[in-house]
C-alpha cells in the first residue's frame, strides 16, 4: 500500500511539471508584460507573401490600416501622413530577426531615415516560452530607435500576407504596396530600399 502511494504521488508530481512546462511552453500569446491595448485593422487583407513572384500578386494592393499599442501602451495609427512606410514584422525568438535588427539600426544611425519615410516595427508572433521575451525589452537592448507597435494577437501580421521572418512591407504615400521581402537584408540593401522608397 505504501509503494502504491508513492507511485501515485510520482504520478501525480510528473503531471503537475509537464502541466507547468506547457504553460511555460505556450506558443499563444500572452499579454503578461507586454504593451496593452486595442488593435484594429481596416481594410481588405493582402494575400500571404508568394516570395519570388510576389510583386506579381501584392504590387500596387491597397494596404489595410491599423492601430495598435506601442512599447508605452500608446496607440500607434497607421495612416496616410504624407510619408512612405517601410514595415518590419518581427518575431521576437526568431534568429534572422535578431540579426536583421541591428543591421537595420547600424543603417539608420550611420544615415539616418531618409526623409519621408516612418519605419516601424511591427513585433508579432509572441511567444512568453521562447528567446527575448518580452519583446519590447529586446528591442531596446538593440538601441531601436523607431516606431515599435505590438501585433498581440497577430492580427496585423495576418492582414499584411506574414508567412516568415523577418517580413518587410513596403507601402507609398498613399498606403499602396510597393515592395515585399522576408529574410536577412544586407544594410547596403536596406538602405537602397530605403530611399527607392524615399524617392517614389
Amino acid at each position: 500500500m505504501n509503494k502504491n502511494f508513492i507511485i501515485a504521488g510520482a504520478v501525480v508530481l510528473v503531471l503537475g511539471l509537464a502541466i507547468a512546462i506547457g504553460v511555460t511552453l505556450s506558443s499563444e500569446p500572452v499579454a503578461a508584460g507586454l504593451p496593452e491595448g486595442e488593435i484594429n485593422v481596416d481594410g481588405e487583407s493582402l494575400p500571404q507573401y508568394a516570395g519570388e513572384n510576389d510583386d506579381n500578386i501584392a504590387l500596387g494592393l491597397s494596404a489595410p490600416t491599423f492601430s495598435a499599442p506601442d512599447q508605452n501602451s500608446e496607440i500607434f495609427n497607421l495612416e496616410k501622413n504624407g510619408n512612405s512606410k517601410a514595415l518590419l514584422f518581427l518575431a521576437h525568438w526568431c534568429p534572422h530577426c535578431q540579426r536583421e535588427v541591428p543591421v537595420v539600426q547600424s543603417f539608420i544611425d550611420s544615415n539616418g531615415v531618409p526623409p519621408g519615410i516612418d519605419v516601424i516595427a511591427v513585433a508579432t508572433s509572441i511567444d512568453r516560452g521562447r528567446d527575448n521575451y518580452p519583446p519590447q525589452e529586446w528591442l531596446l537592448r538593440e538601441g531601436w530607435s523607431e516606431t515599435q507597435i505590438y501585433d498581440l494577437d497577430r492580427e496585423i501580421g495576418e492582414a499584411y500576407g506574414l508567412n516568415a521572418f523577418p517580413y518587410w512591407v513596403f507601402l507609398d504615400k498613399d498606403l499602396n504596396v510597393i515592395a515585399r521581402r522576408t529574410g536577412n537584408l544586407p544594410e547596403d540593401m536596406v538602405g537602397a530600399l530605403l530611399v527607392q522608397l524615399a524617392n517614389q
